[in-house]
């Protein structure tokens, strides 16, 4: 997360959400500097806010769970600045590449995976994400879908005047532009009960070629224990990763920059 006492905000950044671009931006341009880790959540700064800084503007980016997924594929596809080979960012050297993603860069590059393989192997259950976690304590949301336009408009409310518009960083290589071409027909009924709550929750809407779709009672119990148990997992047991992020990443940079 990146926090400014000049304009008095904090931007929570999500995973596959743009937060390394507008990271950077905010650092660049607008005295932004790093506050606990890249993805840390509302709940940790909490813990470690003055009273003052609790009162800052907040502002995070929602994209649309078909789109993250895909970009998630991609990104192991084609080993993301060779990120899912880097032993210094794996976990348990006090990286954030967890094992069960390494799992899947294997699968995908070892058999050649199909995204459709991908996708049925690895998303049984409603899909949630740390939004969910998240836009109870936001003052804005920015929506992926018109990122140049909102992320403007956020700034903009934060009293920043004429801000420019946001660079790209970390692009994803080679990623197709229509979702349909990922999710065939094979896997549309798994696709929409994996994100059918998720997209009714916060907006969204499947292919309009898909015509109507039912989301099943199951998927919307389900989701809501996910959610649930997501809540209660990053709550109350997972830890809160400590010192700085690796150098030559762009949040670690800002971390060794920070003064």
């Amino acid at each position: 997360m990146i926090i400014s006492h000049k304009y008095r905000f904090l931007f929570i950044g999500l995973p596959f959400s743009a937060s390394s671009a507008i990271s950077k931006e905010l650092n660049l341009q607008y005295g932004g500097i790093p506050f606990l880790q890249k993805h840390s959540l509302y709940h940790e700064f909490l813990k470690k806010a003055s009273n003052k800084e609790k009162k800052y503007f907040v502002f995070a980016v929602l994209r649309n769970p078909m789109d993250v997924v895909v970009t998630i594929y991609e990104k192991m596809r084609k080993n993301s600045n060779g990120n899912f080979t880097n032993n210094k960012l794996f976990k348990e050297n006090g990286g954030h590449i967890t094992k069960l993603q390494r799992e899947k860069f294997k699968f995908i590059n070892d058999k050649n995976a199909s995204f459709q393989e991908f996708f049925l192997k690895y998303y049984n259950t409603p899909y949630d994400n740390l939004i969910s976690l998240t836009k109870e304590y936001c003052d804005y949301i920015i929506r992926y879908e018109n990122i140049e336009n909102e992320y403007l408009l956020a700034l903009e409310s934060c009293g920043i005047k004429n801000p420019r518009p946001l660079p790209i960083a970390n692009k994803t290589p080679e990623k197709k532009q229509n979702l349909e071409e990922y999710y065939t027909e094979e896997i549309k009924k798994r696709a929409v009960y994996v994100f059918g709550p998720f997209m009714k929750k916060y907006g969204y809407d499947f292919p309009f070629r898909w015509g109507p779709v039912n989301i099943s009672i199951t998927s919307i119990v389900m989701f809501k224990i996910v959610s649930i148990m997501k809540c209660i997992k990053t709550h109350y047991f997972k830890k809160t990763p400590q010192g700085k992020s690796m150098q030559g990443t762009i949040y670690g940079d800002m971390q060794y920059k920070k003064k």
